[in-house]
Protein backbone atom coordinates (compact mmCIF):
# COMPACT_ATOMS: atom_id res chain seq x y z
CA UNK A 1 0.00 0.00 0.00
CA UNK A 2 2.86 2.37 0.90
CA UNK A 3 4.62 1.45 -2.31
CA UNK A 4 1.51 2.24 -4.35
CA UNK A 5 1.18 5.61 -2.56
CA UNK A 6 4.82 6.42 -3.29
CA UNK A 7 4.26 5.62 -6.99
CA UNK A 8 1.28 7.97 -7.06
CA UNK A 9 3.36 10.70 -5.39
CA UNK A 10 6.21 10.16 -7.88
CA UNK A 11 3.85 10.39 -10.86
CA UNK A 12 2.26 13.49 -9.42
CA UNK A 13 5.65 15.08 -8.84
CA UNK A 14 6.76 14.30 -12.40
CA UNK A 15 3.54 15.75 -13.79
CA UNK A 16 3.99 18.88 -11.71
CA UNK A 17 7.58 19.16 -12.85
CA UNK A 18 6.60 18.71 -16.51
CA UNK A 19 3.86 21.29 -16.13
CA UNK A 20 6.24 23.79 -14.53
CA UNK A 21 8.79 23.12 -17.29
CA UNK A 22 6.16 23.73 -19.94
CA UNK A 23 5.07 26.95 -18.22
CA UNK A 24 8.70 28.12 -18.04
CA UNK A 25 9.19 27.36 -21.74
CA UNK A 26 6.06 29.29 -22.64
CA UNK A 27 7.13 32.30 -20.56
CA UNK A 28 10.66 32.08 -21.95
CA UNK A 29 9.31 32.07 -25.50
CA UNK A 30 7.00 35.00 -24.71
CA UNK A 31 9.95 36.80 -23.18
CA UNK A 32 12.13 36.29 -26.26
CA UNK A 33 9.32 37.42 -28.58
CA UNK A 34 8.72 40.48 -26.38
CA UNK A 35 12.40 41.39 -26.47
CA UNK A 36 12.53 40.97 -30.25
CA UNK A 37 9.40 43.10 -30.72
CA UNK A 38 10.80 45.73 -28.36
CA UNK A 39 14.09 45.83 -30.25
CA UNK A 40 12.24 46.15 -33.56
CA UNK A 41 10.14 48.97 -32.09
CA UNK A 42 13.24 50.76 -30.80
CA UNK A 43 14.88 50.19 -34.19
CA UNK A 44 11.96 51.78 -36.02
CA UNK A 45 12.03 54.78 -33.69
CA UNK A 46 15.80 55.07 -34.11
CA UNK A 47 15.51 54.90 -37.89
CA UNK A 48 12.84 57.59 -37.86
CA UNK A 49 15.00 59.86 -35.70
CA UNK A 50 18.07 59.11 -37.83
CA UNK A 51 16.20 59.77 -41.06
CA UNK A 52 14.76 63.00 -39.73
CA UNK A 53 18.14 64.21 -38.46
CA UNK A 54 19.78 63.17 -41.75
CA UNK A 55 17.17 65.13 -43.65
CA UNK A 56 17.75 68.18 -41.45
CA UNK A 57 21.51 67.80 -41.87
CA UNK A 58 21.24 67.54 -45.65
CA UNK A 59 18.86 70.47 -45.75
CA UNK A 60 21.04 72.66 -43.56
CA UNK A 61 24.25 71.76 -45.39
CA UNK A 62 22.77 72.44 -48.80
CA UNK A 63 20.01 74.92 -47.98
CA UNK A 64 19.13 76.72 -51.14
CA UNK A 65 21.36 74.36 -53.07
CA UNK A 66 19.47 71.08 -53.20
CA UNK A 67 18.79 70.53 -56.86
CA UNK A 68 15.75 68.60 -57.98
CA UNK A 69 15.10 67.20 -61.41
CA UNK A 70 11.82 67.50 -63.25
CA UNK A 71 13.23 65.16 -65.88
CA UNK A 72 14.35 62.31 -63.64
CA UNK A 73 12.33 62.92 -60.50
CA UNK A 74 15.52 62.48 -58.44
CA UNK A 75 17.43 64.92 -56.23
CA UNK A 76 21.08 65.46 -55.42
CA UNK A 77 23.04 67.71 -53.11
CA UNK A 78 24.87 70.86 -54.14
CA UNK A 79 26.76 73.06 -51.67
CA UNK A 80 25.45 76.37 -50.40
CA UNK A 81 28.70 78.26 -50.70
CA UNK A 82 30.12 81.39 -52.24
CA UNK A 83 33.62 79.90 -52.33
CA UNK A 84 35.19 78.12 -55.31
CA UNK A 85 34.90 74.34 -55.21
CA UNK A 86 35.44 71.21 -57.30
CA UNK A 87 32.27 69.33 -58.24
CA UNK A 88 32.62 65.57 -57.79
CA UNK A 89 30.36 63.49 -60.01
CA UNK A 90 30.30 59.69 -59.88
CA UNK A 91 29.66 57.24 -62.69
CA UNK A 92 29.40 53.92 -60.87
CA UNK A 93 27.93 50.63 -62.02
CA UNK A 94 26.20 49.81 -65.28
CA UNK A 95 25.31 52.74 -67.53
CA UNK A 96 21.56 52.89 -68.10
CA UNK A 97 19.27 55.57 -69.55
CA UNK A 98 18.11 56.38 -66.01
CA UNK A 99 21.44 56.87 -64.26
CA UNK A 100 23.04 58.54 -67.30
CA UNK A 101 20.27 61.16 -67.30
CA UNK A 102 21.09 61.98 -63.69
CA UNK A 103 24.84 62.07 -64.39
CA UNK A 104 24.25 64.47 -67.30
CA UNK A 105 22.08 66.69 -65.14
CA UNK A 106 24.80 66.85 -62.49
CA UNK A 107 27.38 67.70 -65.16
CA UNK A 108 25.20 70.49 -66.49
CA UNK A 109 24.55 71.81 -62.98
CA UNK A 110 28.30 71.96 -62.34
CA UNK A 111 28.82 73.68 -65.69
CA UNK A 112 26.31 76.40 -64.83
CA UNK A 113 27.50 76.93 -61.25
CA UNK A 114 29.86 79.91 -61.29
CA UNK A 115 31.55 78.67 -58.11
CA UNK A 116 32.64 75.38 -59.72
CA UNK A 117 36.24 75.67 -60.96
CA UNK A 118 36.29 72.16 -62.43
CA UNK A 119 34.69 68.74 -62.38
CA UNK A 120 36.17 65.54 -60.96
CA UNK A 121 34.51 62.74 -62.92
CA UNK A 122 34.87 59.70 -60.64
CA UNK A 123 34.41 56.54 -62.72
CA UNK A 124 34.06 52.90 -61.70
CA UNK A 125 31.92 51.19 -64.33
CA UNK A 126 32.02 48.26 -66.77
CA UNK A 127 29.98 50.20 -69.34
CA UNK A 128 26.43 49.80 -70.52
CA UNK A 129 24.01 51.15 -73.10
CA UNK A 130 25.31 52.76 -76.28
CA UNK A 131 23.29 55.96 -76.51
CA UNK A 132 23.56 56.95 -72.80
CA UNK A 133 27.35 56.53 -73.07
CA UNK A 134 27.41 58.75 -76.15
CA UNK A 135 25.28 61.37 -74.41
CA UNK A 136 27.69 61.58 -71.46
CA UNK A 137 30.62 61.80 -73.90
CA UNK A 138 28.97 64.66 -75.79
CA UNK A 139 28.05 66.51 -72.57
CA UNK A 140 31.61 66.34 -71.20
CA UNK A 141 32.99 67.39 -74.58
CA UNK A 142 30.92 70.58 -74.49
CA UNK A 143 31.71 71.32 -70.83
CA UNK A 144 35.49 71.13 -71.41
CA UNK A 145 35.14 74.20 -73.62
CA UNK A 146 34.33 76.27 -70.53
CA UNK A 147 35.61 74.24 -67.55
CA UNK A 148 38.13 71.42 -67.08
CA UNK A 149 36.80 67.90 -66.50
CA UNK A 150 39.27 65.36 -65.15
CA UNK A 151 38.32 61.70 -65.04
CA UNK A 152 39.62 59.58 -62.20
CA UNK A 153 39.33 55.84 -62.84
CA UNK A 154 38.90 54.19 -59.47
CA UNK A 155 38.98 50.57 -60.69
CA UNK A 156 37.28 50.07 -64.04
CA UNK A 157 36.53 52.28 -67.03
CA UNK A 158 35.56 49.75 -69.67
CA UNK A 159 33.45 49.90 -72.81
CA UNK A 160 30.77 52.60 -72.41
CA UNK A 161 32.42 53.96 -69.27
CA UNK A 162 35.66 54.60 -71.15
CA UNK A 163 33.64 55.99 -74.06
CA UNK A 164 31.93 58.42 -71.67
CA UNK A 165 35.27 59.55 -70.25
CA UNK A 166 37.19 59.86 -73.52
CA UNK A 167 36.25 63.53 -74.04
CA UNK A 168 37.57 64.58 -70.62
CA UNK A 169 40.36 67.13 -70.32
CA UNK A 170 42.53 64.41 -68.77
CA UNK A 171 42.17 60.82 -67.56
CA UNK A 172 44.01 59.61 -64.46
CA UNK A 173 43.99 55.93 -63.50
CA UNK A 174 45.65 53.72 -60.92
CA UNK A 175 48.27 51.23 -62.09
CA UNK A 176 45.83 48.38 -61.37
CA UNK A 177 42.86 50.03 -63.10
CA UNK A 178 41.20 48.22 -66.00
CA UNK A 179 40.86 50.33 -69.14
CA UNK A 180 39.48 49.71 -72.61
CA UNK A 181 37.03 47.15 -73.98
CA UNK A 182 36.51 49.30 -77.05
CA UNK A 183 33.81 47.38 -78.83
CA UNK A 184 30.15 46.45 -79.00
CA UNK A 185 28.40 43.25 -78.01
CA UNK A 186 24.91 41.96 -78.70
CA UNK A 187 23.50 38.96 -76.84
CA UNK A 188 20.53 36.74 -77.54
CA UNK A 189 19.37 33.13 -77.54
CA UNK A 190 17.50 30.66 -79.67
CA UNK A 191 14.60 28.88 -78.00
CA UNK A 192 13.05 27.21 -81.03
CA UNK A 193 13.99 23.69 -79.91
CA UNK A 194 12.50 24.30 -76.48
CA UNK A 195 9.34 25.67 -78.10
CA UNK A 196 9.07 22.56 -80.26
CA UNK A 197 9.56 20.34 -77.21
CA UNK A 198 6.72 22.16 -75.44
CA UNK A 199 4.58 21.70 -78.58
CA UNK A 200 4.05 25.43 -78.97
CA UNK A 201 3.50 26.74 -82.50
CA UNK A 202 4.46 30.42 -82.69
CA UNK A 203 3.60 32.46 -85.76
CA UNK A 204 5.03 35.72 -87.12
CA UNK A 205 3.46 38.08 -89.62
CA UNK A 206 6.06 40.52 -90.93
CA UNK A 207 6.60 43.04 -93.70
CA UNK A 208 10.24 42.27 -94.37
CA UNK A 209 12.74 39.41 -94.13
CA UNK A 210 14.76 41.13 -91.39
CA UNK A 211 11.86 42.41 -89.31
CA UNK A 212 12.07 39.54 -86.77
CA UNK A 213 15.86 39.25 -86.74
CA UNK A 214 16.95 38.09 -83.32
CA UNK A 215 13.64 36.49 -82.46
CA UNK A 216 14.18 33.55 -80.08
CA UNK A 217 11.36 31.62 -81.76
CA UNK A 218 13.47 30.68 -84.78
CA UNK A 219 17.13 29.91 -85.56
CA UNK A 220 19.27 32.75 -86.89
CA UNK A 221 20.28 32.39 -90.51
CA UNK A 222 23.36 33.83 -92.21
CA UNK A 223 21.46 36.85 -93.50
CA UNK A 224 20.40 37.70 -89.94
CA UNK A 225 23.95 37.36 -88.63
CA UNK A 226 25.40 39.50 -91.40
CA UNK A 227 22.80 42.19 -90.82
CA UNK A 228 23.41 42.37 -87.06
CA UNK A 229 27.18 42.21 -87.52
CA UNK A 230 27.07 45.19 -89.86
CA UNK A 231 24.87 47.04 -87.36
CA UNK A 232 27.19 46.60 -84.39
CA UNK A 233 30.24 47.23 -86.56
CA UNK A 234 28.84 50.62 -87.50
CA UNK A 235 28.20 51.28 -83.79
CA UNK A 236 31.79 50.26 -83.01
CA UNK A 237 33.11 52.71 -85.59
CA UNK A 238 31.24 55.53 -83.85
CA UNK A 239 32.95 54.42 -80.63
CA UNK A 240 36.38 54.35 -82.30
CA UNK A 241 35.95 57.71 -84.04
CA UNK A 242 34.87 59.46 -80.85
CA UNK A 243 37.74 57.96 -78.83
CA UNK A 244 40.24 58.98 -81.52
CA UNK A 245 38.84 62.50 -81.52
CA UNK A 246 38.69 62.81 -77.74
CA UNK A 247 41.99 61.13 -76.93
CA UNK A 248 44.01 61.92 -80.09
CA UNK A 249 45.03 58.26 -80.24
CA UNK A 250 46.73 56.69 -83.24
CA UNK A 251 45.26 54.28 -85.76
CA UNK A 252 47.73 51.67 -84.51
CA UNK A 253 46.36 51.97 -80.97
CA UNK A 254 42.78 51.64 -82.10
CA UNK A 255 43.64 48.65 -84.26
CA UNK A 256 45.37 47.00 -81.28
CA UNK A 257 42.36 47.64 -79.04
CA UNK A 258 39.79 46.73 -81.70
CA UNK A 259 39.33 43.16 -80.44
CA UNK A 260 37.62 44.42 -77.29
CA UNK A 261 40.53 43.76 -74.93
CA UNK A 262 41.16 45.57 -71.67
CA UNK A 263 44.56 46.71 -70.40
CA UNK A 264 45.94 47.81 -67.06
CA UNK A 265 46.99 51.35 -66.22
CA UNK A 266 50.65 51.26 -67.37
CA UNK A 267 49.81 49.80 -70.79
CA UNK A 268 46.89 52.22 -71.13
CA UNK A 269 49.38 55.04 -70.51
CA UNK A 270 51.74 53.73 -73.19
CA UNK A 271 48.82 53.54 -75.63
CA UNK A 272 47.75 57.09 -74.66
CA UNK A 273 44.36 55.85 -73.52
CA UNK A 274 45.02 57.72 -70.27
CA UNK A 275 47.26 60.67 -69.35
CA UNK A 276 48.73 59.87 -65.95
CA UNK A 277 49.14 56.95 -63.55
CA UNK A 278 48.06 58.21 -60.18
CA UNK A 279 45.55 58.42 -57.38
CA UNK A 280 42.47 60.50 -56.76
CA UNK A 281 44.68 63.19 -55.25
CA UNK A 282 46.69 63.22 -58.47
CA UNK A 283 43.49 63.84 -60.40
CA UNK A 284 42.55 66.69 -58.06
CA UNK A 285 46.00 68.26 -58.48
CA UNK A 286 45.72 68.06 -62.26
CA UNK A 287 42.29 69.64 -62.09
CA UNK A 288 43.63 72.52 -59.99
CA UNK A 289 46.39 73.09 -62.54
CA UNK A 290 43.95 73.10 -65.46
CA UNK A 291 41.58 75.41 -63.58
CA UNK A 292 44.46 77.82 -62.93
CA UNK A 293 43.58 78.40 -59.29
CA UNK A 294 46.23 79.15 -56.68
CA UNK A 295 44.90 76.94 -53.87
CA UNK A 296 43.14 73.60 -53.91
CA UNK A 297 39.40 74.08 -53.34
CA UNK A 298 37.26 71.58 -51.47
CA UNK A 299 35.72 68.72 -53.44
CA UNK A 300 31.96 68.45 -53.05
CA UNK A 301 30.27 65.38 -54.48
CA UNK A 302 26.81 65.74 -55.96
CA UNK A 303 25.27 62.83 -54.06
CA UNK A 304 21.78 61.49 -54.50
CA UNK A 305 19.44 62.29 -51.61
CA UNK A 306 17.67 59.15 -50.39
CA UNK A 307 13.99 59.39 -49.67
CA UNK A 308 12.70 58.40 -46.25
CA UNK A 309 11.11 55.23 -47.64
CA UNK A 310 14.41 54.13 -49.24
CA UNK A 311 16.39 54.81 -46.09
CA UNK A 312 13.76 53.15 -43.90
CA UNK A 313 13.71 50.02 -46.08
CA UNK A 314 17.51 49.71 -45.97
CA UNK A 315 17.79 50.34 -42.24
CA UNK A 316 14.83 48.13 -41.34
CA UNK A 317 16.09 45.26 -43.47
CA UNK A 318 19.51 45.51 -41.89
CA UNK A 319 18.16 45.81 -38.32
CA UNK A 320 15.75 42.91 -38.76
CA UNK A 321 18.42 40.61 -40.17
CA UNK A 322 20.73 41.51 -37.27
CA UNK A 323 18.01 40.79 -34.72
CA UNK A 324 17.23 37.41 -36.26
CA UNK A 325 20.90 36.53 -36.51
CA UNK A 326 21.65 37.54 -32.91
CA UNK A 327 18.59 35.68 -31.61
CA UNK A 328 19.54 32.47 -33.33
CA UNK A 329 23.17 32.89 -32.28
CA UNK A 330 22.16 33.21 -28.65
CA UNK A 331 19.62 30.39 -28.57
CA UNK A 332 21.32 27.93 -30.88
CA UNK A 333 25.02 28.39 -30.20
CA UNK A 334 25.78 24.75 -30.70
CA UNK A 335 24.17 24.61 -34.11
CA UNK A 336 25.43 27.90 -35.61
CA UNK A 337 26.48 27.59 -39.24
CA UNK A 338 28.87 29.91 -41.00
CA UNK A 339 29.41 30.50 -44.69
CA UNK A 340 32.93 29.37 -45.53
CA UNK A 341 32.85 29.94 -49.27
CA UNK A 342 36.37 31.02 -50.32
CA UNK A 343 36.66 34.50 -51.78
CA UNK A 344 39.46 35.57 -54.06
CA UNK A 345 40.54 39.21 -53.98
CA UNK A 346 43.35 41.22 -55.45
Amino acid sequence: MISHQEDQNTISTKRSHSFLTAIKSVFATIGVISVVLFVIFVGIISISIYSFSSGIKTFSSSMGGASSSAKTGLTFTTPNTSSPYIAGIRLYGEITPENSALVIEKLETARDDKHVVGILFDVNSPGGSVVPSQEIYDTIKEITKVKPVVTYVREVAASGAYYSSASSSKIIANRGSIIGSIGVIMNGFEADKLIQFLKINPFVIKTGALKDTGSPTRPMNEKDKQYLQELIEETRMQFVDDVKQGRKTSDATMKFMSDGRVVLGPQALNLKLIDIIGTKQTAISELVTLAKVKTTPDVFYYDDIQTFSELFAQKFAGSTSNIIRDSFSENFKNTKLQNKIPKAEY
